[in-house]
């Protein structure tokens, strides 16, 4: 089975070599990049989602004051923390998935402890991923 590989701010999510025998398939993505300072931001998928496909999370935003407080989606799947925040010059980045997802048409919700300056939202969903562990291992 198949765990995530994703490589984002020197992050490196490592990959498991046994795979499922149809391997990991990307699926879709969707981002939203306000240019206002935003307390949370909300990111529809354009397709309904299917059932025990992996979702993954990118946040990132200009500030290093400003944290993610909360990561939900329509569907009550629920989101952890892979790695994160990763902090840089005046900015921030975390990753967040949710693994076992439920089927059909999700919105995602990130909320910030205080209005986040210039947020990047990156919303991505695979299938063929390992449904139990999908995350084998980060660092940053």
């Amino acid at each position: 089975m198949m765990k995530a590989i994703v490589l984002v701010f020197a992050t490196l999510l490592l990959a498991n070599t046994t795979l499922l025998a149809s391997g990991p398939t990307f699926v879709q993505v969707k981002a939203a990049t306000p240019q206002t300072a935003s307390g949370s931001v909300s990111v529809t998928y354009t397709l309904a989602q299917t059932a025990g496909n992996l979702n993954v999370v990118v946040v990132g935003w200009n500030d290093t004051t400003s944290t993610v407080s909360m990561v939900s989606d329509s569907l009550g799947n629920n989101y952890a923390l892979a790695i994160g925040p990763t902090t840089g010059t005046a900015v921030r980045q975390s990753i967040y998935y949710a693994k076992g997802i439920k089927a059909g048409n999700n919105t995602v919700t990130i909320r910030f402890s205080q209005a986040a300056r210039y947020a990047d939202i990156r919303l991505l969903e695979y299938s063929g991923m390992d449904p139990v562990n999908p995350l084998e291992s980060a660092a940053g």
